[in-house]
């Protein structure tokens, strides 16, 4: 099945500009990642990001509450707005804490969890992209395949980063510390997964 009512297409676009901005938060957070060097103005600018997606989040809400209708179910529009917001608020609230905890340089691990998140937010854009097309457009089944596929990925590289952390690191508050940033870091490729799995399921029960 695919959407193509006019009054569908606006809750499509908005759901594009919301995944764009969500892509651009996730090249983002790859460049404090990857250059962790004076990140102070990039870490400024990813709550400023933040605030836009909270911008985008309520437009959207405001004009669900408005319509009598809708592309597909009003929970389902509700449950995938609050999740996109959930993706940015995790990015965010990771950088974010980089600077609370005075992290003066980043540990291979948390880079490698941070380009896999770069990877499913772009994977994120995609599938919004494919949305108005449903089932018939093969690429949203294949975004939604590769999200699952990098969160497992990151699953694992969280594992060995906490064991890793436990068995070498001498200092209490540094495990403490990463022990949180790692747990940051796959929960937000947790809410990757998760809005993945809910886009995914809108287009089966519409199919």
């Amino acid at each position: 099945m695919a959407f193509g009512k006019k009054k569908e297409d606006t809750f499509f676009t908005m759901f594009k500009d919301f995944a764009n901005i969500l892509d651009k938060m996730g090249q983002d957070f790859g460049k404090i990642i990857n250059n962790y060097h004076n990140v102070e103005r990039a870490i400024a600018d990813m709550k400023i990001t933040e605030s836009e997606c909270d911008v985008k989040s309520h437009k959207i809400l405001e004009v669900l509450n408005a319509s009598f209708v809708t592309p597909f179910d009003r929970e389902d529009i509700f449950t995938i707005v609050n999740q996109m917001d959930d993706l940015a608020d995790y990015m965010e609230d990771t950088t974010s804490k980089f600077q609370i905890y005075g992290v003066d340089a980043m540990r291979n691990d948390a880079v490698e969890m941070g380009n896999l998140i770069v990877d499913a937010t772009k994977e994120v854009k995609i599938l919004f992209d494919a949305l108005p097309n449903g089932s018939k457009d093969d690429s949203a089944q294949t975004a939604v395949i590769e999200i699952n596929r990098l969160e497992n990925l990151g699953d694992a590289v969280y594992r060995r980063a906490i064991g890793k952390l436990f068995k070498e690191e001498e200092n209490p508050i540094e495990v403490i510390k990463w022990k949180d940033l790692y747990e940051n870091l796959e929960e937000t490729l947790d809410a990757c997964e998760h809005l993945a799995d809910t886009v995914r399921g809108v287009m089966v029960k519409n199919a």
